[in-house]
């Protein structure tokens, strides 16, 4: 049998193309409930996300492959990461990448249709990552835990698997935004 690592990789790269909503839950450290949101998640492998939550507070994550973007229209700022650089802090890009650097990054255990990943560097922001996806590569959740506790469950519904155009996937800053661009540093 496969490692929980491979096992994951396998059934993530089933589906190419991914849509669904979600509902978002953070809980706090001591297990209160501290906010409700929800949002679109779309994937197309390889390493193409976007994930746009529109309640509490509109933000969008978005990745043409290349670039991390996390875009706060409220504040109209967008800060750019390389996706490389990213994936200690933003386990998301995880859900596309079939970068075997990516997954070193982590070390991945299995219970069932549940992985968890805990980073592999004690500087991550994350504690734990957990991923739902049964046999046919269908996500169904994930979740981050964060240092401090915090766990930040996404439950994803009404899953589709139809053709998404790969300019969904591209972020140009429009004038007026304000752009801290960590690809530089």
């Amino acid at each position: 049998m496969a490692d929980a690592a491979s096992e994951l990789q396998m059934r993530l790269a089933k589906v190419d193309v991914l849509s669904a909503e979600f509902v978002q839950t953070v809980t706090s450290g001591s297990g209160k409930n501290v906010q409700q949101g929800s949002g679109k998640l779309q994937i197309k492998r390889p390493n193409l996300f976007r994930m746009e939550t529109k309640t509490p507070q509109e933000t969008q994550i978005i990745s043409d492959g290349k670039t991390l973007w996390f875009y706060d229209p409220f504040v109209q700022q967008v800060t750019a990461q390389w996706v490389k650089d990213a994936v200690n802090n933003t386990p998301f890009v995880l859900l596309t990448s079939n970068d075997h650097s990516h997954w070193h990054q982590y070390t991945v255990t299995q219970q069932a249709d549940t992985f968890v990943l805990k980073p592999t560097l004690s500087t991550s922001n994350i504690k734990q990552f957990d991923i739902r996806v049964d046999v046919n590569g269908i996500l169904r959740n994930f979740s981050t835990t964060e240092k401090d506790g915090q766990t930040n469950l996404y439950v994803l519904r009404n899953i589709t698997n139809q053709t998404l155009s790969d300019s969904l996937f591209q972020f140009k800053p429009e004038k007026g935004i304000e752009v801290d661009d960590q690809r530089k540093k």
